[in-house]
């Protein structure tokens, strides 16, 4: 969000214009107009012609990548081509397949009506065989009945053998009783005889029946055995039968289950096919399309083409002015200085990169220090020392070539070399930046990092003014990194005696406790900046009132004091800006405290906080009330509702903790400084102090010095800091490494999750922006519900500024670029929102 207002009183008649140092014309007077214009004039066809050669880089750029765009659009009509080709085939095919199929529905079809006539034969032989089997069962029992009645036969011979054995004794006796009645007996004798004889030949019937009977009744037994075999016979066939009838419905129940898949087959295949029909006629279109594509590159290539030429043409009209410029400049003869003064809130800590994280420090160094690339106001990639860059086919290997005649401070030309140092600088573990995570996706930063190479091997000088830096996995997020001063192009030399010393439009010339002093670089390769020096101040007293008499050209608004006193001073304006960045409340989850083992009591506190009132009271609403780690614009966040001010379930929260284990103290730690920014710090803990000890918490607070508060150590003491993050991109990853990577020196809050890790190495190598988006908005969810902060705001940075003064601009990380502040004219309009 970008804002404007300007105050209606003119100035004072004592307030100057401009703080500027001009040399008197040979009659003792000066035009001060005049000089500014003379001035400003020199100063912009300078820029104007960097800007033109810059372009020209770019329209080069431009006309390399559209004709790889043309070649690839050509191999795409190739393989459009061929991919007609191949789903033409695969139709014929798919019309073989289809009427391959149905004659195997046929051939299914007749196999299915033999199958059912050989189940119908199977199942009359079973039945014949059933009959069988009663038959052969009938005649096996008639059998055992004939065997019944040899038996009977066998009893009745033994009672005819009893009876021709009484017989024979009786005609035995009968003998002798004829023999003793003699002559009278002899008629007996001979019946006697006679009977006899019938008798023994009874008996030899009887044995010969008998023998016979013996014969039958063996017959009998094996006719039986036989019937018995033939028995288990017709069983085992009837078994078989009834196994082959199983047999047959399987087949008959595999076929149609084979029919139906055929049926489904066959009206996919139709389906497939008109889809295929559909496809080839959208793959012509396509094809169409990339004729008109490659016709439209043509087009493009050819007026890029002719642009680069315009672009050429016009940098040398611009020299020519330039040299016309400077003669007229010189003949004129009257040169000046500007000098531009303002304060940051607090003291600059370090001016090495290697150390740099905090965002007041920021705005100095990204002014004094410049990289490869450079970001602009919108937060897009822009050339920096590099003048052009590429990715190889590998996507991870990035090329960089440098401008050539580009100068460090000391007047030295900046190589490839000089990058390579720069960011093997950066990773060096005998330095232990704490901003080496951001190029820790280098390939052979981790083993450099750790001792075990000498160097880091993703980095490779190609020439003196080339160089390529390959990457672990593809990051989407490592053009705008490497744009961020911290990965400054140093001049190892100047290092090595202790001097930080970089390439950036202004050169530090003076630096103490309570000021620093920047000097323009005139050979700085976007062109010299407007203003020649710009004096800063560090958290002077009266600050507001230096801006109101004139001391200050510009100041930066951060709470409602400084907003209400400016709002009355005449020939003000005020530019608004929300901003990447996050102010909040930490939480020590490395203690044993319950305060870092409980989420739950750490929600309590995020509900128990009344973010509206800092954001009205403090901010004088200039600021936005925190959802959750990621500031606005980042990702979309449409569904996130944050922690609402919610004192009521705070306290629920609390009461059902207190019940069941009891609340250690709440040891809180805040500043013990008087400077602005700790003062504002101390207002906001005031606040959340005063928030929870509403809802019952007992809190104890320690104040330290500033330079003490920023310690790791000291934080790690206590149970809840307040701090701010201030983006160094608009990447997520970049900002949610930096606070809640537990490597990452600057995780304060030593926040450690394992999905959170997972989903961060996975977004960072996730190439569709719509896919990496929602990994980091299911990161956030996750980090939100684990509650490592009281979310507090996102702010706003705003610029108060007299309005005769132009390029007040602020990035999308609340930083001013000081090459394009520009003096004008006191009687200039200021467009107002």
């Amino acid at each position: 969000m970008l804002s404007l207002w300007k105050t209606n009183k003119r100035a004072s008649e004592d307030t100057p214009k401009y703080n500027i140092t001009a040399i008197n014309k040979e009659d003792g007077t000066h035009d001060l107009d005049a000089d500014l214009l003379k001035h400003n004039q020199e100063r912009i066809i300078n820029k104007l012609s960097k800007k033109v050669e810059e372009a020209g880089y770019v329209s080069g750029l431009l006309t390399d990548t559209i004709t790889d765009i043309e070649k690839y659009v050509e191999l795409q009509m190739n393989s459009v081509g061929k991919v007609v080709d191949e789903i033409s085939n695969y139709s014929a095919l798919a019309e073989e397949v289809f009427a391959g199929i149905e004659n195997l529905k046929q051939v299914s079809d007749h196999t299915m009506s033999i199958a059912k006539q050989g189940s119908g034969a199977v199942e009359s032989s079973r039945e014949a065989m059933k009959q069988i089997e009663n038959s052969v069962e009938g005649t096996k029992e008639a059998i055992n009945t004939l065997s019944l009645k040899a038996g009977n036969i066998n009893d009745m011979l033994k009672v005819v053998r009893d009876i021709a054995d009484s017989t024979n004794l009786l005609s035995l006796n009968a003998a002798i009783e004829a023999a003793r009645a003699g002559e009278a007996g002899k008629g007996f004798s001979v019946v006697a005889q006679e009977v006899k004889k019938l008798a023994l030949h009874s008996v030899e019937s009887i044995e010969y029946i008998r023998q016979t009977i013996y014969e039958i009744n063996d017959n009998i037994a094996k006719t039986i055995e036989s019937i018995n075999t033939t028995i288990s016979k017709v069983k085992e066939g009837t078994q078989i039968a009834d196994n082959t009838m199983g047999s047959f419905d399987s087949i008959i129940d595999a076929i149609s289950k084979n029919n139906a898949i055929t049926e489904e087959i066959t009206a996919s295949i139709s389906t497939q096919t008109s889809n295929l029909e559909n496809v080839v006629f959208s793959t012509k279109e396509m094809s169409i399309t990339f004729e008109k594509l490659m016709s439209v590159v043509e087009t493009t290539s050819f007026n890029t083409q002719y642009t680069k030429t315009s672009l050429a043409n016009l940098y040398e009209v611009l020299k020519d002015l330039k040299t016309i410029t400077d003669k007229l400049l010189d003949n004129i003869g009257n040169k000046y200085k500007s000098i531009v003064r303002t304060f940051l809130q607090d003291e600059v800590k370090t001016y090495d990169t290697l150390y740099a994280y905090d965002f007041v420090g920021s705005q100095v160094l990204s002014n004094i220090h410049a990289g490869l690339l450079t970001t602009g106001y919108s937060g897009e990639v822009s050339p920096g020392i590099a003048k052009s860059w590429h990715l190889e086919n590998d996507n991870l290997t990035w090329v960089f070539v440098l401008r050539k005649g580009v100068k460090f401070h000391n007047g030295r030309e900046v190589t490839a070399e000089d990058v390579k140092y720069s960011y093997e600088r950066i990773l060096d573990p005998q330095y232990k930046s704490p901003n080496s995570w951001c190029l820790q996706y280098i390939d052979g930063a981790e083993e450099f990092q750790k001792g075990l190479s000498k160097d880091a091997r993703g980095i490779k000088v190609l020439d003196k003014y080339r160089i390529s830096i390959k990457l672990t996995a593809p990051y989407i997020g490592f053009l705008t990194t490497i744009g961020h001063h911290i990965c400054a192009i140093l001049a190892r030399e100047e290092v090595d005696k202790g001097n930080i010393l970089g390439c950036g439009p202004y050169m530090l010339r003076d630096k103490q406790k309570t000021q620093c002093t920047l000097a323009a670089f005139k050979d700085f390769f976007g062109g010299s900046p407007y203003v020649d020096k710009i004096i800063i101040d560090f958290d002077p007293e009266d600050k507001v009132e230096k801006f109101i008499n004139g001391t200050y050209d510009f100041i930066t608004v951060d709470n409602k004091d400084v907003m209400e006193k400016i709002q009355n001073t005449g020939n003000v304006t005020v530019k608004s800006k929300s901003i990447a960045a996050l102010y909040f409340a930490g939480f020590n989850l490395s203690s044993k405290s319950v305060w870092s083992t409980d989420k739950e009591l750490r929600k309590a506190l995020n509900y128990a906080v009344n973010k509206k009132r800092i954001v009205e009271e403090i901010m004088s609403g200039m600021a936005v009330e925190a959802k959750g780690p990621l500031p606005p614009g980042m990702v979309d966040r449409s569904d996130v509702k944050g922690y609402c001010h919610d004192p009521h379930t705070a306290m629920e929260i609390l009461k059902k903790y207190k019940g069941n284990k009891g609340i250690d103290k709440l040891k809180i730690l805040a500043r013990s400084d008087n400077d602005s920014l700790s003062l504002m710090f101390n207002k906001i803990t005031d606040y959340i102090i005063e928030d929870l000890k509403a809802i019952g918490v007992d809190c104890a607070i320690e104040r330290v010095s500033g330079s003490d508060y920023r310690k790791m150590d000291v934080i790690q003491k206590h149970d809840l800091y307040v701090k701010r993050w201030m983006a160094d991109t608009k990447d997520p990853d970049n900002f949610l490494q930096a606070l809640f990577n537990p490597n990452n020196a600057s995780n304060f809050s030593k926040y450690g999750n394992t999905l959170v890790s997972e989903k961060l190495e996975l977004a960072r190598g996730t190439v569709h922006p719509e896919k990496r988006m929602e990994l980091y908005r299911e990161i956030e969810k996750i980090i939100f519900d684990d509650a490592p902060f009281i979310f507090l705001y996102y702010p706003q940075v705003s610029i108060a500024y007299r309005q005769d003064m132009n390029g007040i601009n602020i990035t999308p990380l609340g930083l001013l670029k000081y090459e394009d502040l520009l003096l004008g004219s006191n009687n200039e309009e200021v467009n107002t929102i």
